[in-house]
């Protein structure tokens, strides 16, 4: 049940935890990224099928993706939550909530490489197959987000699409999240605090973002192996969350950026690199694929 209050979004009826039993927990986040996983493993496996691609190096790359997703997004939230981390560090570890998305994405590309280079295969080439399935992926693991509330949401604000999680992982109740209710008081001085604090949906602003890319990915004639469409791929998601991390909760801590700012000029970086790089690598495929010049007999 969603309920409006000041034109903003409570998400009240949420249900975190699905079912409990003993130790055993199953959330709704977890449900989630069951389904961006599944529904990225379709896409890529009908991508590679469609340009004539080993299946089962696919589901060795899908491995690693879960691996690399998995272990590289919580070490990246531990390093920038060291503090809190060396505190508590068990609790940390085994939680249900605290991934920082841009770490999986550079193990689980690190693993994949790594991987490709040994099948044989030209990396450009399975990166470029590969990248729509990355994007639908994280759109639909972003929403995750938003049905648990597991504080991956923004800063406190007032607008009219702004969200509150009373009863997320990480509740937006002001009794209940003494930090946000301090940043509230801080971004609006002389306001009283509110019972339940609105906040950016940034999980779903990135999604949106992931959704308009997915379908340009999917809909535009890109040629596959010069690495164009992996670039592009680079790029977008790199600038959408350069620009979303200024309106999230995470500390600005390298020349005034947060550390997945850093990585995501990376991420820029290498597209644009890559992209421009691209020509060179379709005029080998196409001298590749060139019949052989038979010398005249004159």
């Amino acid at each position: 049940m969603v309920n409006y209050q000041r034109h903003c979004v409570t998400v009240g009826g949420m249900h975190p935890i699905l079912f409990e039993y003993g130790p055993i927990r199953i959330g709704t986040y977890g449900v989630t990224l069951a389904i961006a996983f599944i529904s990225a493993f379709l896409l890529i496996n009908r991508q590679f099928r469609k340009n004539n691609c080993d299946v089962e190096l696919a589901w060795d790359l899908h491995f690693f993706a879960i691996f690399g997703g998995m272990i590289g997004s919580r070490l990246l939230f531990i390093f920038e939550n060291f503090k809190a981390f060396l505190a508590d560090p068990v609790s940390m570890i085994f939680s249900t909530t605290g991934f920082s998305v841009l770490g999986g994405y550079v193990l689980a590309l690190i693993l994949c490489i790594v991987r490709v280079r040994m099948s044989g295969e030209p990396f450009f080439r399975i990166a470029d197959i590969y990248v729509p399935g990355m994007a639908i992926g994280y759109a639909i693991g972003r929403l995750g987000c938003i049905v648990a509330g597991d504080g991956c949401y923004g800063l406190p604000c007032e607008l009219p699409w702004s969200m509150s999680f009373p009863k997320g992982l990480v509740s937006t109740l002001s009794t209940e999240n003494p930090p946000l209710a301090a940043l509230y008081a801080k971004l609006f001085p002389g306001k009283p605090v509110p019972v339940d604090i609105h906040v950016h949906p940034t999980p779903l602003y990135e999604s949106i973002s992931t959704f308009i890319l997915l379908a340009i990915l999917l809909l535009v004639n890109w040629r596959i192996g010069g690495g164009r469409r992996f670039a592009f791929f680079m790029v977008w998601f790199g600038v959408s969350r350069f620009f979303v991390e200024f309106i999230r909760l995470n500390p600005f801590v390298y020349w005034g950026m947060s550390s997945s700012q850093v990585l995501s000029l990376l991420f820029i970086l290498g597209g644009i690199i890559i992209a421009a790089t691209s020509s060179a690598r379709l005029a080998r495929i196409d001298a590749a694929a060139a019949p052989p010049v038979v010398p005249s007999e004159d």
